[in-house]
C-alpha cells in the first residue's frame, strides 16, 4: 500500500511542477482576473430585469464596492414568444429571450474599451392560474438573466486574460 501512495504523491508533484513550468495561470484564481473583475462598476437600466442583471453581475464579479477605472454599461432587450400550442389552440409554453448589449468604458473616455453581446433563452409552461403564469414568467426571466450575466463575465474574463482591453 505504501508504494502506491508514494507513486501517487510523486505523480501529483510532477503534474504541479509541469503546470507551473508551462505558464499556466487559473482564470479565477488569486493571480487570475478575479481581482480585476471586482474593480469594475456595473450600470444597467431601471427595469426589474435590469436590476436582476446588475445584481447577478455584481455578485459574480465580487464588485459590491468596486472602485476601479472601468464601468460596465449594459442595455437589455427582453422578448417573450409563444412556441407551444395546445389542442385548444392556446399557447401553453413560452420562451423568454434576453439580449444584453454591453460595453466596458474607462473613466473619462468617450469610446468603449471593449464591447459585446450576450444572449440567453429560457422557457416556461403557462399554468391555468394567473399567479402561476406570472411566477413562471418571472422565473424564466431570472434564469435567462443569470445565464446572460455568466456569459458577460466569461467574455470579460477572456478579454482580460488575453489583455485585449488593458
Amino acid at each position: 500500500m505504501r508504494p502506491v501512495h508514494l507513486a501517487l504523491s510523486a505523480l501529483i508533484l510532477l503534474i504541479g511542477l509541469s503546470l507551473s513550468a508551462c505558464g499556466f495561470t487559473p482564470m479565477y484564481g488569486a493571480s487570475g482576473v478575479s481581482g480585476e473583475l471586482s474593480n469594475i462598476r456595473v450600470e444597467t437600466g431601471r427595469e426589474r430585469v435590469d436590476f436582476r442583471l446588475q445584481e447577478a453581475l455584481i455578485d459574480s464579479m465580487g464588485a459590491r464596492s468596486a472602485s476601479g477605472p472601468y464601468t460596465l454599461r449594459a442595455t437589455t432587450t427582453v422578448t417573450s414568444t409563444p412556441f407551444g400550442v395546445g389542442a385548444d389552440a392556446i399557447a401553453s409554453r413560452y420562451v423568454v429571450r434576453i439580449s444584453v448589449d454591453w460595453e466596458l468604458v474607462r473613466d473619462g473616455a468617450v469610446d468603449p474599451v471593449l464591447t459585446g453581446v450576450a444572449r440567453s433563452d429560457a422557457s416556461y409552461d403557462v399554468p391555468a392560474g394567473v399567479y402561476g403564469a406570472l411566477t413562471s414568467e418571472v422565473d424564466a426571466e431570472d434564469r435567462a438573466v443569470s445565464t446572460a450575466a455568466d456569459r458577460i463575465i466569461t467574455q470579460l474574463a477572456r478579454a482580460m486574460q488575453d489583455r485585449q482591453a488593458w
